[in-house]
Parts: structure tokens; C-alpha cells; sequence
């Protein structure tokens, strides 16, 4: 039994409708499905029926709603009263970023500068998938998290603050015809299938993949699409297709993969890597994590027009 098989299982339960709960956790509905089917199989316990007319809990299913229900309620409060302690007497920050290992370079090193100046913070950072994140930051677990714009531009209620762009490239694995050549062009995969990585519920048409494909003339064959980046990596280097992913060390040094950069100048070409925190977070750390964040940011700006 685990949390998410919990909450998912409360929201279902609340709603009776598997799409709203989901919207609800900001996670997909099938994951909520499979969810709730491992839920029941390993308790042994059917909790909901499905028909034509919709969804409804089981007599078992209405008592352990009620039971988890209450629970849950009394776990928060527990959780809020001992975070509140921590933050009274000391003062903290939970910050959540990608699991890709640039974010975390970037962050563990902006966290540790912070807490040279204040040793008496309580800093705490995760990494954690991009679904995660957002429903840590909308449900308060975390202050604020790095995380491309690409995935965080269609929530309310929150502001960002840019701290570095990462390049937008095509990876194709060694066996592609058009690995060795030299000039390459993403209109040269025009007729290639195409896998998409997908960690959040990005409509396609506002997808960098398809903006960019667009951009080159042509719409992108989509063959099969990913929540989990191992999962997609491990697609491209089996030759199940070509993508289009921002510059990450796990590609760049992957040995059976080649990025190529976009090279034109194309809007999409670059992501903002964006701290991203709700607008209605007083945390005063917070304030003072982001005015530090800000300026660091500008001095790195500033130090690579000196340098180019």
C-alpha cells in the first residue's frame, strides 16, 4: 500500500469519477486506474464498481473510504503541526527539481551558496518527476521546484524566475542512416517515426516536439510516447525512433545516442529552466531564496556576455 494508492483511491472515491479525480492530482487517468487496480488486488478487496452509468464504491469500498478518509485528515494535520515547529524555531525550505543531473548540479549548488549565508535555515531538496513536482508545489509540500517552463506554463496562481535555458535537440541512436552525417537538419526527419517524452498533460499542440517539427514543414509521426524518461531513453537507444529532448548529460553522454542541436533561430529552441512557486506562498525564506536566486542568475548572465 502506498500514499498515492491512498489519495488516488479518496478521490475516486469523493468524485466517483476517475477523470476529475485525476485532474484533481494532476496525474493521468490511467495511471489513477492502475492505481486503484493494485490497490485492490493487493488488500484483496473490491472498492469500486464500473458500468455504463458510471462509477460507484462498493459496500467494502464506502467503509474503508470513510476509515482512510479520517486518517488521512489526522496525518495532515500531524504532518502540518510538525513542519510549523520546524519552521518557527528554525526557519526551512523544500525544494524539489527534475532528476536530470543538470537541474540537480544546478540547485544543490545554488542551495548550498544560500545556506552559507544562512547555516540556520533548514534546507530541504528532492528530486522527484516532473508530475510529482507539480503536485508536491500545488498541494504546499514544496516551496517551490525547478522545472521547465514547457511544463509548468498552463498552471494558475504561480511565478517563475528564470535561471538558466537549456538547448533543444534531435537524438537519434547509432544505427540511424543519419547518425555519421554531418550537416543535419530536423527536416531530414520528416518521414521518421517519432517518440515523445510526455512527463506531464502538455496538449501536444503546445509540445516543443510539434513546434518545432512544425517550424521545419511538417508534422511530427508519433509512435509512441513516454511518461518515464528511462522508459523513453531506453526506446531511442532500442531504434524505436527519433525525439526531440533538451540537452541532458544522460543523452549527451550516452555512448549509442548523438544530439544534434537546433541550430536555426527558432523560439523553441531553448528552454527556461524556471524556480517556479505559487503566488499565495508567504514563506518569507521563500522572498529571500528567490532575491538570492535572482542575482546569481544575473551574475551568471552577466559573466558569459563578458566571456563571449
Amino acid at each position: 500500500m502506498t500514499d498515492l494508492q491512498i489519495k488516488c483511491f479518496l478521490e475516486v472515491a469523493k468524485h466517483l469519477n476517475f477523470t476529475n479525480a485525476a485532474k484533481v492530482l494532476y496525474i493521468s487517468q490511467s495511471n489513477i486506474s492502475r492505481q486503484i487496480s493494485s490497490f485492490e488486488e493487493e488488500i484483496g478487496i473490491p472498492l469500486f464498481t464500473r458500468n455504463t452509468k458510471g462509477v460507484r464504491l462498493t459496500e467494502q469500498g464506502q467503509i474503508l473510504a470513510e476509515l482512510l478518509s479520517d486518517m488521512s485528515e489526522e496525518w495532515e494535520k500531524t504532518l502540518a503541526q510538525a513542519r510549523n515547529s520546524v519552521k518557527k524555531y528554525h526557519g526551512s525550505l523544500t525544494i524539489g527539481c527534475t532528476p536530470h543531473a543538470r537541474s540537480n548540479s544546478y540547485i544543490s549548488r545554488l542551495l548550498a551558496d544560500f545556506r552559507e549565508q544562512r547555516p540556520e535555515i533548514q534546507i530541504i531538496k528532492e528530486r522527484n518527476t516532473q508530475k510529482k513536482l507539480i503536485e508536491g508545489l500545488v498541494n504546499d509540500y514544496y516551496d517551490a521546484v525547478l522545472i521547465a517552463d514547457h511544463d509548468v506554463r498552463w498552471l494558475n496562481g504561480v511565478s517563475t524566475l528564470t535561471l538558466f535555458y537549456t538547448r533543444v535537440g534531435i537524438v537519434i541512436h547509432r544505427n540511424h542512416p543519419l547518425y555519421r552525417k554531418k550537416e543535419v537538419t530536423l527536416a531530414d526527419f520528416a518521414d521518421s517515426n517519432f517518440l515523445r517524452y510526455k512527463p506531464t498533460e502538455i496538449p501536444l499542440e503546445s509540445d516543443y516536439l510539434y513546434l518545432l517539427c512544425q517550424h521545419y514543414g511538417f508534422e511530427p509521426h508519433i509512435t509512441a510516447q513516454f511518461e518515464d524518461f528511462e522508459e523513453f531513453l531506453f526506446a531511442i537507444e532500442s531504434g524505436a525512433g527519433v525525439s526531440l529532448i533538451y540537452e541532458e548529460t544522460e543523452v549527451l553522454t550516452n555512448l549509442n545516442l548523438r544530439f544534434i542541436p537546433i541550430e536555426d533561430e527558432l523560439p523553441p529552441k531553448y528552454l527556461p529552466m524556471q524556480l517556479t512557486r505559487k503566488q499565495k506562498n508567504h514563506n518569507k525564506l521563500l522572498d529571500e531564496f528567490y532575491k538570492y536566486a535572482k542575482l546569481k542568475a544575473s551574475n551568471e548572465k552577466t559573466s558569459r556576455l563578458i566571456i563571449e
